[in-house]
């Protein structure tokens, strides 16, 4: 759930946003296209702070940090310059006021008692503004670089479900203790400072069956992402997700799609000038690489499919996108919202200029058609 704060005081209250269509930011931390185009985001912390702060003026809901401990390709690739994402949400929620700060954590490698010191001290210094993107594993150079074998894929979601236990015992059990599991073996685990607030918001992007099943049961927010482009197919998975939730669980759940925003005045300078930052001048060894270790059956694939997800992979990476004028992106975005999605989170080579023409263009049309209210009289 996405909070506002409601108070100026040191610990403020908090409460729900009401807007239909929601909104997120994803990866400033570091960038999410693979290109060499001039205009790719550079991730200083001056730049973060501005579009940071940028978001939150305009209430936007969510601020999603990408991680990657190891990069891409080669050494010094900067696909490596990201962040942290706990110290990196830290400095972002002090210099912000309603926006939700989330960190992407991957599970293998952060363990949940070091997670849940550091997500209360973020949910301490935001006010309750804290939420953890949850990813379960997939680079295996990365795991091993910590000394850690990569398991399998099922085995990866176990030792989430493991994790997430762990967690919301630290988040919400003042006194410690002893945990026996396949993957965790604790003796008098404690977590502190507590913060006097419910736990952060859990999302999770998992795609496969198994990926499904666990962000249905311990997420509150999940991604699908669409195996065909129609909305009304879109609305067939979406309500897969929420029947599993509901059914299996006896909780509702967000669904929300990762997009990649490029906005000209139309659809065709949109395509120009996605495909030279894509085509052009993208970065084939990135993306050849992100794919060797993230899709590993891409071998199996019909080559107008590994093209299709080699372009989306460069363009925001994999993201859905939201490519033309203002008109078609906010008539894109009202039928995906129609479709049963509750929220976008959002990508753009160009972050700082893209968001403020979105801001301009894009905003207002979802405000008049009653998907979202003006972004101050949220506050």
């Amino acid at each position: 759930m996405t909070y506002t704060s409601t108070a100026s005081s040191s610990v403020p209250t908090v409460q729900p946003t009401e807007n239909r269509l929601k909104l997120g930011v994803f990866a400033i931390n570091g960038g999410a296209a693979f290109t060499n185009h001039p205009d790719r985001f550079v991730p200083t912390w001056e730049n973060n702070l501005r579009i940071a702060q940028q978001a939150d003026r305009l209430g936007i809901e969510k601020l999603v940090s990408a991680s990657r401990w190891k990069p891409f390709h080669k050494d010094g690739h900067y696909s490596g310059d990201l962040f942290e994402t706990f110290t990196w949400a830290a400095a972002v929620a002090a210099v912000t006021e309603h926006i939700e700060v989330v960190s992407t954590v991957h599970l293998a490698t952060v363990h949940p008692i070091i997670a849940a010191k550091s997500a209360a001290t973020v949910d301490l210094i935001s006010g309750g503004r804290f939420g953890m993107n949850l990813v379960c594993g997939w680079y295996r150079a990365e795991m091993e670089m910590f000394g850690t074998a990569m398991p399998g894929h099922d085995d990866r979601y176990s030792l989430a479900d493991e994790w997430v236990e762990i967690f919301n015992r630290l988040w919400s059990d003042p006194r410690s203790f002893d945990y026996d599991g396949t993957f965790y073996q604790l003796k008098g685990a404690i977590a502190q400072p507590h913060a006097p607030f419910p736990r952060p918001t859990l999302l999770n992007a998992g795609g496969s069956e198994r990926g499904r099943a666990f962000a249905a049961k311990n997420c509150d927010i999940a991604f699908v992402v669409p195996q065909d482009p129609r909305p009304e197919a879109i609305r067939r998975q979406v309500e897969e997700y929420r029947r599993q939730a509901r059914d299996i669980h006896g909780k509702e759940i967000e669904v929300w799609m990762s997009c990649y925003v490029v906005q000209r005045d139309t659809r065709e300078q949109a395509d120009a000038y996605v495909q030279d930052y894509v085509v052009n001048q993208g970065d084939a060894e990135g993306v050849d690489s992100f794919m060797a270790n993230n899709v590993g059956n891409a071998e199996t694939w019909p080559p107008e499919v590994v093209q299709h997800v080699r372009f989306a992979v460069a363009a925001g990476y994999g993201g859905y996108p939201l490519v033309g004028s203002a008109e078609d992106i906010a008539e894109k975005l009202s039928a995906l919202s129609d479709a049963g999605v509750d929220g976008f989170l959002m990508s753009w080579l160009d972050y700082e200029g893209g968001l403020t023409a979105f801001s301009q263009s894009v905003l207002p049309q979802l405000e008049q058609a009653g998907l979202r209210a003006p972004g101050r009289q949220q506050f």
